[in-house]
């Protein structure tokens, strides 16, 4: 989970160019408003945008906000730390004790990061138990990306007893802050009648929010309901459409679906060898763009 959510690394390939700071004596930590506006301006140079892309810039400024007591600095740079990225040396250790200095402003994505750190045992001990601490802790203060993690813990039983009817209370917090991965998952909830009564209904019109979002999961799910007529009129083409739109999106299971409707020719003209170039990229086996 932690890997995929590095955002900033997704921003600048090029970071190997930037110089290595040291890192300032810090002061107690307090937002502002100077200490903010550096931290948007780093994340503009990550990302190029509207400013020239620039990960020595980045860090400087990071490194700037930091030594202000810019509780945000030090999430962003925990994250540079984490994934070892723009020139930072990769210390998961020291990326901890990063969001730690950043929790003690209270900081909610601090504890979301700890949360993680602590679920994948990187930098710190593999530990469900704190992870889903350190997850309620930013939860409980509003952070859409932990109720999720919290829901998907409860829903698997990681950390604690499988709990549905909490993964869904949990799932719903997230997902009425516009967390695409909550819908979806509340509406697997619905659909199986997992920890609140079965209700397709529901499910599909949170499954239809998804998709809307561009969630690769939803977009599949939606194709299958699409394709068994499930809360729809049958319709292939439609289903093809999604699943699609999913497979654009690197998702497996959708490989899959779209690969067997090429197949038996459901939605599409019957095509053998285009299913089994889905097949192919469903296991793993090709790298290529989707068509």
């Amino acid at each position: 989970m932690l890997a995929a959510a590095l955002a900033l690394g997704a921003c600048v390939p090029d970071a190997a160019k930037a110089p290595v700071v040291a890192v300032p004596a810090e002061p107690a930590l307090r937002s502002t408003p100077e200490g903010q506006a550096l931290v948007r301006l780093a994340l503009m140079h990550a990302r190029g945008s509207g400013v020239a892309r620039d990960p020595a810039q980045t860090v400087r400024l990071l490194m700037e906000a930091m030594g202000k007591g810019e509780p945000a600095a030090h999430v962003e740079m925990g994250l540079l730390t984490a994934g070892g990225l723009f020139g930072v040396p990769k210390d998961e250790a020291a990326a901890a004790r990063l969001f730690e200095r950043a929790w003690s402003a209270r900081l909610p994505a601090a504890a979301y990061w700890l949360g993680q750190l602590h679920y994948a045992g990187r930098g710190v001990e593999k530990d469900f138990v704190k992870a889903r601490e350190w997850h309620g802790r930013a939860a409980e203060l509003g952070e859409a990306r932990a109720q999720f993690a919290l829901g998907w813990m409860a829903e698997q039983g990681e950390g604690g007893p499988p709990d549905a009817v909490g993964a869904a209370d949990w799932y719903r917090r997230s997902a009425a802050q516009n967390n695409a991965s909550a819908m979806n998952n509340l509406a697997g909830l619905f659909a199986a009648g997992r920890g609140v009564e079965r209700n397709d209904p529901a499910a599909f019109a949170l499954y239809e929010r998804a998709a809307g979002l561009n969630n690769a999961a939803a977009l599949n799910n939606l194709g299958r309901w699409y394709r068994d007529g499930r809360h729809v009129a049958r319709d292939d083409r439609r289903a093809v459409e999604l699943f699609r739109r999913a497979v654009r999106l690197g998702d497996r299971t959708a490989m899959n679906n779209l690969g067997s409707m090429y197949e038996n020719g459901r939605g599409v003209e019957r095509d053998p060898a285009e299913a089994a170039r889905l097949y192919r990229r469903a296991a793993g086996l090709e790298d290529e763009k989707d068509s």
